[in-house]
C-alpha cells in the first residue's frame, strides 16, 4: 500500500474540514428555524390574547384568561414530554435490535 503524500493528506483534511463545517451549518440552520418558529408562536399567542381581552374587562377576568391559557400550555408540555419519552424508548429499542443484528452476522 502506498504511503499518502502531503497533497493527498491535505485534500483529506480539507474534505474533513468541509464536512464538519457543513454539519455545523446544518445545526445552525435548525437552531435558527426553531427560533423563527418559537417567535411566530409568540406572535400568534399575543394575537390570540388580544382577541380575548376587551377594554371593559376587569383585571380578574384578564388574569383568569391568562391562567387558563397557561394551564393549557402546561398540559401540552406534559403531553409532549410523554410523547418524547415514548419515542426515545422506541429509538433505544431499535438501536439494540440493530446492534444485535450486526453482532449476529
Amino acid at each position: 500500500m502506498e504511503k499518502p503524500n502531503n497533497q493527498q493528506m491535505s485534500q483529506v483534511l480539507e474534505l474533513v474540514s468541509m464536512a464538519r463545517r457543513r454539519n455545523k451549518l446544518k445545526r445552525d440552520m435548525i437552531d435558527v428555524a426553531k427560533k423563527i418558529r418559537d417567535n411566530r408562536k409568540r406572535v400568534e399567542l399575543l394575537n390570540n390574547l388580544s382577541d380575548y381581552i376587551h377594554e371593559d374587562m376587569s383585571f380578574r377576568e384578564v388574569m383568569a384568561i391568562i391562567e387558563n391559557m397557561k394551564n393549557d400550555y402546561e398540559d401540552r408540555v406534559d403531553e409532549y414530554t410523554i410523547q418524547n419519552a415514548e419515542l426515545s424508548k422506541e429509538r433505544r429499542e431499535l438501536f439494540r435490535k440493530i446492534r444485535t443484528a450486526k453482532a449476529d452476522k
